[in-house]
């Protein structure tokens, strides 16, 4: 069950990064992102090739966002402003305090550390503020840089679904990692 109202989207900071709302204007940057096919190369949709598509994807997301089933945040580069990726707390369910992670990054700032730092924040915005106890990966098990990052936070192999998705023309199984809260761990075991 997800929560009925929107959560409110708070900016988060790192060292190199705005991590703050999705914005319609962020179509644009978007676009460029999702038109690169190696970008998409895992990801559930066709690159896109208009700002048409892409604005309709950003207000996709801004609508679920208004319905409380998730929190999508742009990555904005704070030397320049420019925003280069997303990160996102996807299918929200709060009476069972999980949520999935979901990223994005434009190419060019790849095995910069960039995501890493961004989703180190999320995790930790997810885990103390929001108080969720457990967070979920659905990942592609060909997506080895994506199963990398999300092991370096100790998300674990938690099952294969074969043939789950369809992707660019083909069936592609799918990955699941799961992480707990430490938070919760301590406490139950301070009880």
């Amino acid at each position: 069950m997800n929560n009925s109202k929107a959560l409110p989207v708070p900016d988060l900071k790192t060292e190199r990064l705005l991590i703050r709302c999705l914005r319609i204007e962020d179509a644009a940057a978007l676009l460029e992102i999702l038109s690169d096919h190696e970008t998409v190369r895992y990801w559930g949709r066709p690159a896109m090739s208009r700002l048409e598509e892409a604005e309709a994807y950003t207000q996709e997301n801004l609508d679920w966002m208004a319905q409380g089933h998730c929190l999508y945040w742009g990555l904005e580069e704070a030397s320049s402003g420019k925003m280069i990726g997303t990160c996102a707390l996807l299918r929200m369910d709060l009476s069972n305090r999980r949520a999935e992670v979901g990223y994005l990054l434009h190419r060019s700032y790849w095995r910069k550390g960039i995501m890493t730092e961004a989703l180190k924040r999320v995790i930790q915005y997810a885990f103390e503020e929001l108080r969720l106890h457990r967070l979920e990966a659905d990942t592609d098990p060909e997506n080895l840089s994506s199963i990398q990052l999300l092991e370096r936070f100790g998300f674990q192999h938690e099952g294969l679904f074969r043939d789950r998705w369809y992707v660019h023309g083909k069936w592609s199984d799918s990955l699941m990692l799961g992480l707990i809260s430490r938070l919760d761990s301590a406490t139950q075991r301070s009880e």
